[in-house]
């Protein structure tokens, strides 16, 4: 009797076919996201407004295959005023202790890397040598210390915000009837002597005085008291989008070669 051939049993293809569809979605995905990350690390600095533009552009083809239609806006994320580059930050900040200690002004004048970018604080806790009490008018003694500050302003294309602080003692006199107007006017007056020698557009400048309101110490001492009464100057991460197009500050922006300010 002649063997029986064995009958193939059919394949169940249901689910088979365009199985591997999806392979296909994934790896233009990776892709993209592979050629993102390539793009962000050939630029050492990188505009915020431009990185947002790139961020929405990718999204945009990505949604185009429906891919990521239900995510958040990455877009929406990303703050503008990204700390992209903080090793050049730090050494800007060297450098400017460099000049102040050459000044010998150490000890009236600190700074430190915050949120916003570098801060450099006029104290008046080792005498009075920016402002005399109850008054906004910079002592001759300060010009040496911020023309250098404007030196520096004048080689960087940041924003830099003045703020003006007090402590919680109240004044009432006809030019300053709280101590709002006291901490405004110092602030206003290190602005006006900043961007007058250093040159700079006015627009990269902005000013505020906060008063007794934002302390750093407590007013419970003389000694913490002289501490709250400061100025500070932010040389802010981030630029003016109408001053120019580099984002931040880049490490080739921070080399302060000497040259005469603006008489």
């Amino acid at each position: 009797m002649p063997a029986r051939k064995r009958q193939a049993l059919p394949r169940d293809n249901d689910g088979d076919e365009g199985g591997d569809d999806w392979l296909m979605t994934y790896g233009d995905l990776m892709t993209q996201l592979v050629c993102f990350f390539v793009l962000l690390m050939s630029f050492s600095v990188i505009s915020s407004m431009k990185f947002r533009e790139v961020i929405v552009s990718l999204q945009d083809a990505l949604n185009g295959n429906g891919v990521l239609n239900s995510w958040k806006s990455v877009a929406d994320e990303i703050p503008r005023n990204m700390n992209i580059d903080a090793g050049a930050m730090m050494e800007l900040k060297a450098q400017v202790e460099q000049r102040i200690k050459s000044l010998d002004m150490s000890e009236h004048v600190e700074t430190e890397i915050g949120k916003a970018g570098l801060i450099i604080t006029l104290t008046q806790r080792q005498g009075y040598v920016f402002f005399d009490t109850a008054e906004a008018v910079i002592k001759e003694a300060a010009f040496p210390i911020l023309e250098q500050i404007a030196l520096i302003i004048r080689k960087l294309p940041n924003d830099v915000r003045i703020e003006g602080h007090t402590d919680i003692r109240p004044i009432s006199t006809p030019q300053f009837p709280s101590n709002w107007e006291l901490s405004t006017m110092r602030a206003s007056n290190v602005l006006r002597f900043l961007q007058g020698k250093s040159g700079v557009n006015p627009n990269r400048f902005s000013c505020v005085g906060y008063g007794p309101y934002r302390p750093i110490a407590s007013n419970d001492t003389e000694e913490n008291m002289a501490r709250n009464r400061r100025v500070e100057i932010v040389i802010l991460y981030a630029v003016n989008s109408d001053v120019g197009d580099e984002g931040f500050i880049s490490n080739n922006q921070v080399d302060l070669e000497d040259e005469e300010l603006t008489q």
